[in-house]
């Protein structure tokens, strides 16, 4: 990567305010720890953070110039400094002027939940084919999206990109950045409603990403959710194909068995894969995967081949055998939607003892939070949970609504994960199947460490 000066000026609408326009940086960086020589630093401002304060630590690193939104600036006269009404508005113009260098295929993916596995999946499905720059994690908001396409070479010849969201205009945003050739949708569903207010705001908020897809671009969306079936209905340029298991779906799945530690597939023109995953939900994931790749044209034996081998991505349904006892660690965000994905995973489990689930608050919910949470208590007592240990005001709900509704279910809230610990090794035996999830905030995963870590020992 590289540009000049007045090159970043121009894709930023920045001033320069002092040193040469003609200076060169050959890469972009958001973070004084790992900056290089020859970068260009943005001067991000967070809420707990302002990136201006680290202007001579960068310099000194050897910084080429900084992106910065006021001009008391500490730094050498001689660095160049790019002044901006917004840095983080400035940083994904510039990536979108980065991005407008390359014509090579760009997915983008978007949904309420699954995306990071979708993303993961589509990214080593397309990987047999085509050298692929992918999110790592989940980079997916509006510094990750900027940072990932900054990343982007003349190596690359594919990119996947996740594209998340948590307020309104943030898909629009980053659809602007990415301009994908390919739109992907997984589902839409209970996320993030405290900025949304309900599913219709979730939908227009995803669907906005379809103003930014290519004209001669292609949708590809589960056909099963009845939302995105709209998109369907709409009168749009772009190429439709769907997935699931809707007869009309063009990617069409017409069994799926469980097979061991994860499921058999079978398509519509009979072909057969394994996914290696307790989630039936991944396996719409996987269907999202071979459709990138027929658009795409990836043979799909590649394809299925990508599938068998891929592992879960880290807090996603991954499962850990402890001496018997089964634990699944779903702990990296919770939504309605995952829930009830990983409630249904845990009921296919064959299981000699007892279904445990340790779940946290499910956050950003808005004002009917805690009816949503009771659903999940529902479908908890459907998917025979045994016991309920709830953490936090709002999971309360869930295990109370569980044992209404299965009188034999025992509901323990507790004050904090210590007590959860306390209660899991008192009463779990070999045999039993341990399922923990919650949102991100929740920090549920502290569990599943502590678990591991006196497990093991």
């Amino acid at each position: 990567m590289m540009f000049t000066i007045r090159e970043i000026m121009k894709a930023t609408g920045g001033r320069l305010i002092r040193g040469s326009a003609k200076k060169q940086v050959r890469g972009v960086s958001t973070d004084s720890r790992t900056i290089k020589a020859g970068d260009l630093f943005v001067a991000l401002v967070g809420e707990h953070f302002d990136g201006h304060r680290f202007a001579r630590e960068v310099v000194q690193a050897g910084a080429a110039g900084i992106l910065v939104s006021r001009e008391n600036v500490d730094a050498p006269a001689d660095v160049p400094l790019i002044l901006v009404a917004d840095t983080t508005r400035a940083f994904g113009r510039l990536a979108a002027f980065h991005r407008s260098r390359f014509k090579i295929p760009v997915v983008a993916i978007t949904g309420s939940a699954g995306k990071t596995s979708t993303k993961e999946l589509t990214a080593a499905v397309l990987g047999t084919k085509y050298k692929v720059l992918f999110n790592k994690g989940t980079e997916n908001n509006h510094v990750g999206v900027p940072r990932t396409l900054l990343q982007m070479t003349r190596r690359h010849q594919a990119a996947v990109i996740e594209v998340g969201t948590n307020h309104p205009g943030e898909i629009a945003w980053l659809g602007e950045i990415v301009r994908p050739t390919v739109a992907v949708f997984t589902n839409i569903g209970a996320s993030h409603l405290a900025g949304f207010g309900d599913l219709e705001g979730v939908f227009a908020e995803k669907s906005s990403l379809l103003d930014h897809l290519a004209p001669k671009g292609t949708v590809i969306l589960n056909a099963d959710d009845p939302f995105l079936a709209r998109i369907v209905k709409m009168k749009r340029p772009q190429k439709i194909l769907t997935y699931g298991t809707q007869k009309k779906a063009g990617v069409h799945v017409q069994k799926i068995v469980m097979d061991g530690a994860g499921f058999r597939v079978t398509l519509k023109d009979k072909k057969v894969f394994f996914l290696p995953s307790l989630a039936q939900g991944n396996v719409m994931n996987a269907l999202a995967a071979l459709s990138c790749a027929r658009i795409l044209k990836v043979p799909t034996a590649k394809a299925v081949k990508a599938l068998a081998s891929s592992v879960p991505p880290k807090g996603r349904m991954v499962v850990h055998d402890l001496k018997g006892v089964l634990l699944i660690d779903d702990t990296y965000n919770a939504n309605p939607v995952s829930c009830r994905n990983a409630l249904k995973a845990l009921s296919l489990i064959p299981r000699r003892g007892k279904a445990f689930f340790v779940v946290g608050d499910m956050l950003e919910l808005g004002p009917e939070a805690r009816r949503w949470h009771e659903e999940v208590g529902e479908e908890a007592a459907r998917a025979g949970v045994d016991q309920v240990i709830s953490v936090g005001d709002l999971a309360r709900h869930i295990g109370t609504r569980a044992r209404r509704r299965k009188k034999s279910l025992l509901a323990r809230h507790v004050a904090g994960k210590d007590e959860a610990l306390r209660i899991l090794f008192a009463d779990v035996r070999p045999g039993d199947v341990v399922l923990v999830k919650g949102s991100r905030g929740m920090r549920m995963e502290e569990i599943v460490e502590k678990v591991l870590q006196l497990g093991k020992g």
